[in-house]
């Protein structure tokens, strides 16, 4: 039945559907996602902006794991739909890993995040919305023939259950909210020595870096202004917090130790360093 669904979809590849596709299926890639969260944590805050952060380092750092774990080859590398080859600005085809088919990190952390959003919205407009870009970004690594339909169906299976688990968290739970976070990224960081992974070691450097951030920069209280046009100064401020560390760590080996290391202290200048200066300028 798999083969069937990747087949039919296969077969209405055109250049103007791949760059359709290709849209959603950059809407749902990791970078993105932890891109938009992270503007959303600068301009948000509070619970808020921290439960969204929370849910998508756990999500992408957990699918990273359960990848390294199974190796299910993708379906091109199976031979079951023939690999399209693309490469523009938007998407590329080329750097997958072919026995990281299961579970689907684009269904995961998408799902984990619209998820998570929708519920903290507290809007019914957003639940439709939600499911709609989520079966979207599904359908583009269908047609890209990336993944298998189970891929996507766990996917977004384990990211429901983490936006719920961390709903439950900051609704029943917030005041252990950090040891819950710091228990899943040791949790990965143990699995890191059996397969330390570029992809796995970014992610759990990430999600160690909000373990051992977050909790310092939920000392940091001020008044953040009521005006939404003020709180806009923070994206520029923290661009150039990230961007600063990001070219001090440019040149570091690649290895695995000196990559953890710098995806951590990334994290780092986005939601500490980038608090300090929200605080010092009063934005």
């Amino acid at each position: 039945m798999e083969q069937v669904i990747l087949q039919f979809f296969e077969s209405l590849r055109t250049e103007a559907l791949t760059y359709v596709f290709g849209v959603f299926s950059f809407l749902g890639e990791g970078l993105t996602v932890g891109a938009v969260v992270l503007l959303l944590y600068w301009l948000v805050g509070g619970r808020t902006g921290e439960q969204l952060l929370c849910t998508v380092m756990s999500s992408a750092a957990m699918n990273a794991m359960a990848k390294e774990a199974v190796h299910r080859p993708r379906p091109y590398a199976a031979g079951v739909v023939s690999r399209l080859d693309v490469d523009n600005f938007l998407f590329s085809t080329r750097d997958l890993g072919d026995t990281l088919s299961f579970p689907s990190g684009h269904a995961m952390s998408s799902t984990a995040a619209w998820t998570a959003g929708a519920m903290r919205s507290k809007k019914w407009w957003a639940w439709p919305i939600a499911v709609t870009v989520l079966l979207l970004i599904c359908a583009s690594r269908l047609y890209f023939g990336v993944h298998y339909p189970t891929d996507l169906l766990a996917g977004a299976a384990f990211g429901l259950v983490i936006a719920l688990f961390w709903e439950l968290v900051f609704t029943h739970l917030y005041a252990y909210r950090h040891f819950f976070l710091m228990a899943i990224a040791l949790v990965c960081l143990a699995g890191l020595p059996t397969a330390p992974s570029s992809d796995f070691v970014h992610m759990t450097a990430m999600l160690a870096g909000g373990a051992f951030f977050l909790p310092l920069t939920s000392f940091l209280r001020y008044d953040v202004p009521a005006r939404f046009v003020r709180r806009l100064w923070r994206i520029p401020v923290g661009l150039v917090c990230v961007g600063i560390v990001f070219a001090a760590t440019y040149f570091l080996p690649e290895d695995p130790g000196w990559s953890l290391l710098k995806w951590f202290l990334l994290v780092g200048a986005g939601t500490f360093i980038a608090t300090i200066f929200f605080k010092l300028f009063k934005i």
